[in-house]
C-alpha cells in the first residue's frame, strides 16, 4: 500500500501556473529526488505534502497513521533560544526530561556544586520513571555525530552550516515513515553530506526531496521525479539515467509536435476554403482543428548559452602577498601569498568558519587585511556571486532592479543584448519582468543575481557557494559557461559535481589560517585521501598530502614583451572594430552593400583573431 496517493493536483501562483492536475505515488523505502527548473513550484509541492498532514486535502491521500517529519529550505528558530531549547523546545514530558538532564550535563562542565548533583540526580530519576534512556541514547549518537556539543550557544549566533546541522539533529530523533526535506544540502560542509548519505542510505524510510546535489542524488534515491511544462514526469534509476530518458522523452514529444503542425497546416488549409459545417462529421472536424489549436505546445525549459563577452585581463590580474586576517583573536588566513594567472579556476575547501569567504572578500577588496599586500591589475573586474540574495529589494521589480544594473550585455559574438532579452535567457519572460523580487522563489532570486553579475562583463569570477537554491538545468549551463571562460575563476563549494566539472586545482583551508594547493578536482582529492588513509595504517611515519608543484615561471625576454604589447593592441582593435559591425547589423539601419561587405569583414576578423590569440595566450601565461 502507498504511503501517500496523490491524484490531479493542481496549483498556482498568482497568475503563473505551477502545475496542473499532476498525479504520483509514494510507496514504503522509495527514496525519491524532485528536480526542475527554479520555480516550476517544487517547494510548494512538499508544501502541500506536508500541510496536508494537518489540513485535509482531496487531492492527496495518506495512509493512516502516517508519520511525516520534514526539513525546511530555510531553519525557523528564535535568535534568542539556546540550541538546548530549540532542540527539545517541544512541551512533551519526555523532551522537558531529556532538555532538564542534558542542561545539567553541559553546567558540570564548570559546576562541581552539591546543588547541580541534586539536580542531576534528579533529571536521571525523571528520565528512568519516563524511559526516556533509549530516546536520549539517540539524540546523543546523533549530535555527537554532527559535531554539536555546546548546547548553551544562542542560536542568533550560529552560522548557516550549523543551523543547518541542529535542524538535522531534530530531524533524526523521531521514529518516521516519510521524511521530506527540501534542499538538505545548502550550507553543509562536505564531511555532513557525506554523514547524511550514509544516514539516509541506511533508514528503511521513504524520502520525497529537492536537491541539486547529482552526487548526493545518485548515491540516495533510486528515483527522480520531474516537474515540467507544468505536469509531473517520473524516473527510475540515477541521474544520467535521468538525463537519457528524459532526451528520449523531448524527442518523442517534439516528433508528436511536428506532426500535429502537419496535420494542422492541411486542415486550416480547409478552414480557408470555407466549408459550411452542415453535416455531423464536418462540425466534429471543425472541433478538433479547435482543440489541436488551443493545445499545451511542447516547448523545452531552456537556459540559453551564457555566451557573454569577457573584458581581457592584463599582464598582472591579482597578487596577495603575505595576506594576514584574523576575528576576536583567531586567525583564518595566516601570511597567504598567491599570485592569480590568466584562465586558472581554482576550488576553495574546509570546514565552517576557516575563512574560505573572507579570503573571496580581501580578493575583492570589500574587506582589508590586517597585514599584507593586495596588488590589483588595473584591467580586473571582479564579478562577486554571493552566498545568499538577500540584498534585494522585495519591493521592486525584475526590470527595475536589472536596469539599475545595466541596460545591455556583449555577447562573444560582439552583438548587443537588451536586458529584457538576457532576462528571457535566464527564463524570465517578458510577462514577469514587472513582478516583484520580494515574491520569486529563492532559486529564481539566485538566477537573478546570475544576471546582475555577468552584466558588468567581469573578467575575473568569485562564487560563493553558487549551488545552492539553483536548480540543475541552470547549474549545467553555468558549469559549461565556466569551463569555457577566458578569465579567472574562484569558486567555494561543497557540491563536488560541480567541483569536478569546473575547476583546475583545490585550495584547501586547514581551519588553522593556513592553506594547502592540490592539483585536481575533488574526486581526485577525496580518492588521495583515501589512499594516503590506507598507507598510514601500514606506516608509522606521518604521510602527508601532495601539493600543487610549484613552477618557476620563464621570463619574457624584450623582444617577446613586445610582441605581447603588439598582440594586445591588435586584439583590442580587432575586437572593438567587431563590435562596431555587429551594431551595424543590430541597427538594421546598413544597405544590401553594406552589410555584405560587413559580413565579409567579420569573416576575416575572425580568422585574424584565431591567428593571434593563441599566440597571445601563450605570452600572457609566461608575463
Amino acid at each position: 500500500m502507498s504511503l501517500v496517493a496523490v491524484q490531479n493536483l493542481s496549483c498556482t501562483q498568482g497568475v503563473k501556473p505551477l502545475f496542473d492536475s499532476i498525479s504520483f505515488a509514494i510507496a514504503p523505502g522509495d527514496k525519491i529526488a524532485l528536480i526542475g527548473v527554479n520555480g516550476c513550484g517544487k517547494s510548494t509541492l512538499l508544501s502541500e505534502l506536508r500541510e496536508s498532514v494537518d489540513t485535509a486535502n482531496p487531492a492527496i491521500i495518506l495512509k493512516q497513521g502516517l508519520k511525516v517529519t520534514y526539513l525546511s529550505q530555510v531553519p525557523v528558530f528564535d535568535p534568542a533560544d539556546s540550541i538546548l531549547d530549540h532542540l527539545f523546545g517541544s512541551d512533551t514530558a519526555v523532551a522537558r526530561a531529556i532538555r532538564e538532564y542534558e542542561l545539567c550535563l553541559d553546567r558540570m562542565r564548570t559546576d562541581t556544586s552539591d546543588e547541580l548533583s541534586r539536580q542531576f540526580e534528579s533529571a536521571m530519576a525523571q528520565m528512568e520513571l519516563l524511559d526516556a534512556w533509549t530516546y536520549e541514547s539517540r539524540v546523543t549518537s546523533i549530535l555527537n555525530e554532527l559535531h554539536i556539543h555546546q548546547l548553551t550557544q544562542l542560536m542568533g549566533t550560529l552560522s548557516g552550516g550549523m543551523l543547518k546541522k541542529i535542524e538535522l539533529a531534530r530531524l533524526f530523533f523521531e521514529d518516521t515513515d516519510l521524511i521530506i526535506m527540501d534542499e538538505p544540502t545548502n550550507h553543509l560542509d562536505i564531511e555532513t553530506i557525506d554523514w547524511l548519505e550514509t544516514t539516509l542510505k541506511r533508514m528503511n524510510v521513504a524520502l520525497l526531496m529537492v536537491t541539486h546535489d547529482r552526487y548526493f542524488l545518485d548515491k540516495v534515491c533510486t528515483h527522480i521525479f520531474e516537474i515540467d511544462q507544468q505536469s509531473l514526469f517520473a524516473y527510475r534509476g540515477d541521474y544520467a539515467t535521468f538525463l537519457e530518458q528524459r532526451a528520449q522523452r523531448y524527442s518523442i514529444q517534439e516528433k508528436a509536435e511536428d506532426s500535429i503542425k502537419s496535420v494542422l497546416r492541411v486542415e486550416l488549409e480547409w478552414l480557408k476554403r470555407g466549408p459550411k459545417a452542415r453535416s455531423t462529421k464536418q462540425k466534429a472536424r471543425k472541433d478538433r482543428i479547435a482543440e489541436m489549436m488551443d493545445r499545451k505546445v511542447f516547448s523545452k525549459d531552456n537556459v540559453l548559452e551564457l555566451g557573454v563577452a569577457t573584458r581581457r585581463l592584463g599582464n598582472k590580474i591579482l597578487a596577495l602577498k603575505d595576506i594576514s586576517k584574523s576575528f576576536q583573536g583567531r586567525s583564518v588566513l595566516d601570511h597567504f601569498s598567491y599570485e592569480f594567472k590568466h584562465g586558472e579556476k581554482i576550488g576553495i575547501l574546509g570546514p565552517n568558519g576557516a575563512g574560505k569567504t573572507t579570503l573571496l572578500n580581501v580578493i575583492a577588496q570589500r574587506i582589508s587585511p590586517d597585514s599584507g599586500e593586495v596588488d590589483c591589475g588595473i584591467n580586473t573586474v571582479f564579478g562577486y556571486f554571493e552566498q545568499n540574495s538577500d540584498f534585494f529589494d522585495p519591493d521592486q521589480t525584475i526590470y527595475e532592479h536589472v536596469k539599475e544594473v545595466g541596460d545591455q550585455i556583449t555577447l562573444h559574438d560582439g552583438t548587443q543584448l537588451s536586458a529584457a532579452k538576457l532576462l528571457a535567457r535566464f527564463l524570465f519572460p517578458s510577462s514577469s519582468l514587472s513582478t516583484a523580487i520580494g515574491k520569486l522563489s529563492g532559486g529564481e532570486r539566485r538566477r537573478l543575481h546570475l544576471v546582475c553579475m555577468l552584466l558588468g562583463n567581469p573578467n575575473f569570477l568569485l562564487f560563493d557557494e553558487p549551488t545552492n537554491d539553483l536548480d540543475v538545468v541552470t547549474l549545467s549551463v553555468l558549469e559549461s559557461f565556466l569551463i569555457n571562460f577566458q578569465g579567472c575563476v574562484v569558486i567555494i563549494s561543497h557540491d563536488r559535481y560541480f567541483m569536478d566539472r569546473v575547476v583546475d586545482h583545490l585550495l584547501i583551508f586547514n581551519g588553522d589560517g593556513t592553506t594547502s594547493h592540490f592539483w585536481g578536482g575533488y574526486t581526485d582529492y577525496a580518492d588521495t585521501l583515501a589512499e594516503i588513509a590506507k598507507a598510514q595504517t601500514r606506516s608509522s611515519e606521518p604521510i602527508a598530502l601532495p601539493l600543487l608543484p610549484i613552477v618557476k615561471k620563464k621570463q619574457l625576454s624584450f623582444k617577446e614583451q613586445q610582441e605581447l604589447k603588439r598582440l594586445e593592441a591588435e586584439i583590442e582593435a580587432l575586437e572593438a572594430e567587431k563590435v562596431e559591425l555587429a551594431a551595424l547589423f543590430s541597427s538594421g539601419e546598413g544597405s544590401s552593400v553594406a552589410y555584405q561587405a560587413a559580413g565579409k569583414r567579420l569573416k576575416d576578423i575572425e580568422f585574424d583573431l584565431q591567428d593571434r590569440l593563441p599566440r597571445w595566450e601563450v605570452l600572457a601565461e609566461m608575463a
